[in-house]
């Protein structure tokens, strides 16, 4: 599995915009991504601190993850989404890896977004 970044910004979005603060995402209620990338992208945002989830892992011995529930998103993980949230600076932080040939960690995304953030803002 892999870290998808547009995943985990679609969880964020998603979490951010559900009507209480109590309502929680199913990994399955993403029928555009395959329900265990959404699985697994919600345990590391949940691993990392940027929401609050219910991981359960299948007991079966075969690998995936049972259920997958995020519950809300952590005030790190609003400061995450605030960073990224905004369409142009987020395809410039994308362009700005794949030129540059680096793998997106949540640190750097976080750094480089709130970079360009600031760079249009002073513009």
């Amino acid at each position: 599995m892999i870290k998808n970044w547009a995943i985990i910004r679609d969880i964020l979005i998603r979490l951010e915009a559900t009507s209480t603060p109590n309502t929680a995402l199913d990994a399955n209620q993403f029928p555009e991504y395959p329900e265990q990338e959404v699985a697994y992208n919600m345990r590391l945002l949940s691993e990392a601190g940027y929401i609050k989830a219910n991981i359960l892992e299948s007991k079966s011995g075969d690998g995936r993850i049972a259920a997958a529930l995020a519950r809300s998103l952590t005030n790190s993980g609003h400061e995450l989404l605030d960073t990224i949230r905004n369409d142009t600076v987020w395809a410039k932080v994308q362009d700005t890896f794949k030129s540059k040939g680096m793998d997106m960690t949540f640190d750097l995304v976080i750094m480089l977004g709130k970079k360009i953030a600031e760079n249009f803002l002073l513009s």
